[in-house]
């Protein structure tokens, strides 16, 4: 049985970067260090049977595993006829065994056999899992919090990381990243700790389930009564259904507590119900008491553009009735409210252009140079220079508007149209400090278009004003280059 959170649509605006890089993480580690895992568990192997403890321990494993296991004479005989390397792999990781071997008088007395398990034992505790796994009768901080970013095979990562990205994106929005982290972890840890309390076994546990089961839980909390969307696999039954999420907490907590009463598998039930068990009550009582701060225009979908949009829905009713003494202040309003959006800037410059509104202009122009982004704002550079070359229009020939128009035009490889403020910058008299260097960088964007007459007019002018500059000297190189 799966059913997984499907409500909310992935925004790459609002990237799940805490989820990617918990992602990234636990892929990194299974690649990167328990990838080494095979090799410490073989140089373990080794040194056990070198020492020649299978030999001393055989008799004295079989035994205490047919008492504890209950094997019949079949399954004993069985497991005596297993081979040497495959044996001492199962006698060196069988922590129950070996704690009861160390509490034997016989072993107690002998210094050697001491010092050569001593030594295996340290071998076989660089394998990941004996490391940092969490081990309920050995506990360790560095298996409570290590085991969460182990994983036991490539379909256990695999699966966990799908279902901490399905889960985990929605909540990392919700929560803020640092909140959506810390109860994460917090989930982990709370996992474990259940597992030791109520299982306290010699097995090494790993993996990230139970802190996944934390996001799940947290989704309920967070979600509570409200409607969301489930995925559902039951079988040969796969589609989608809305319910209360409140409503699916019980089949969730009903299917582990199966697990833990009923199922007779490897999965660390106790785990998923300690993950899930705090992820819900922490967000939930933290909810309650007011401590945890939701975005809830984020569960409830809203656009967070939508103020805008209405307001520039507003404005274009105002333009659009000519009431364009009404849009002038509601578009300076817009912009101190609003600053930087390219789609308010094209709506508002035509507004300043016709009526040669000056303090609307200067605040459109000064928004639009700021900008950074090319592409949103390359359409209403283009009207700009198109716009210079009209001598009505003198809000724009100002010689520091033409100096910022002409570094952006260049700056978007737009020469052809930066040919305009250029001549109107050639005119003004003192010519301003940056326009050599400004002028040589349009003569090669020309030069590359094979613009040789717009190249050659450059020239000429930087000739004739500025004759002693380097700028002047590179240019008429340029054109050698360009004349071969």
């Amino acid at each position: 049985m799966i059913i997984l959170p499907a409500d909310q649509p992935l925004d790459w605006r609002r990237p799940p970067v805490i989820t990617l890089l918990l992602i990234l993480l636990n892929t990194l580690i299974y690649i990167g260090y328990q990838g080494g895992d095979q090799a410490r568990a073989e140089k373990a192997q080794r040194l056990y049977l070198d020492e020649g403890l299978l030999n001393r321990e055989r008799a004295l494993y079989i035994d205490h595993l047919v008492e504890r296991e209950k094997l019949d004479t079949d399954q004993r005989h069985a497991v005596d006829a297993m081979r040497r390397q495959d044996l001492a792999a199962i006698i060196l990781r069988d922590l129950e065994f070996e704690d009861w071997l160390h509490q034997r008088p016989a072993y107690q007395a002998d210094a050697t056999w001491q010092q050569a398990r001593a030594r295996a034992e340290e071998a076989r505790d660089r394998i990941s899992a004996q490391r940092f796994g969490f081990i309920p009768k050995k506990f360790s901080v560095e298996g409570l919090f290590g085991a969460m970013f182990l994983h036991g095979s490539f379909d256990h990562l695999l699966g966990n990381m799908l279902f901490l990205f399905i889960c985990g994106f929605a909540l990392e929005a919700a929560l803020g990243r640092w909140v959506y982290l810390g109860l994460y972890l917090a989930s982990g840890l709370a996992s474990h700790l259940l597992w030791w309390a109520l299982d306290p076994v010699w097995v090494a546990g790993i993996g990230a389930s139970g802190a996944v089961s934390g996001l799940m839980g947290m989704t309920i909390g967070v979600y509570g009564l409200r409607r969301i969307r489930f995925f559902y696999w039951l079988g040969p039954l796969i589609g989608y259904f809305k319910a209360p999420a409140l409503w699916i907490f019980p089949a969730w907590l009903g299917k582990e507590l199966y697990g833990v009463l009923a199922a007779d598998d490897h999965v660390n039930y106790y785990a998923h119900l300690g993950g899930l068990g705090f992820g819900f009550l922490a967000t939930w009582l933290l909810g309650l008491a007011g401590i945890l701060r939701v975005d809830e225009a984020y569960l409830n979908k809203e656009d967070p553009d939508g103020p805008f949009k209405r307001e520039l829905a507003a404005l274009d009713q105002l333009i659009g009735r000519f009431a364009l003494d009404q849009a002038v202040p509601r578009g300076l309003d817009l912009l101190a409210r609003y600053p930087g959006r390219p789609t308010l800037l094209e709506r508002l410059y035509p507004v300043a252009k016709g009526r040669q509104d000056k303090a609307l202009m200067s605040a459109v122009l000064k928004q639009l140079f700021g900008l950074a982004d090319q592409a949103g704002t390359l359409p209403l550079l283009q009207k700009l220079a198109d716009d210079v070359a009209d001598p009505q229009q003198r809000l724009l020939q100002h010689p520091a508007v033409l100096l910022h128009l002409l570094q952006r035009l260049l700056k978007a490889g737009e020469a052809g149209r930066a040919l305009a403020p250029w001549r109107r910058l050639a005119q003004v008299s003192p010519a301003p400090a940056q326009l050599p260097g400004l002028t040589l960088q349009l003569a090669k964007q020309l030069g590359q278009r094979q613009d040789l007459r717009g190249v050659g007019e450059l020239g000429q002018y930087l000739r004739r004003a500025f004759p002693e500059a380097e700028q002047t000297r590179q240019l008429a190189l340029y054109q050698q280059y360009l004349g071969r």
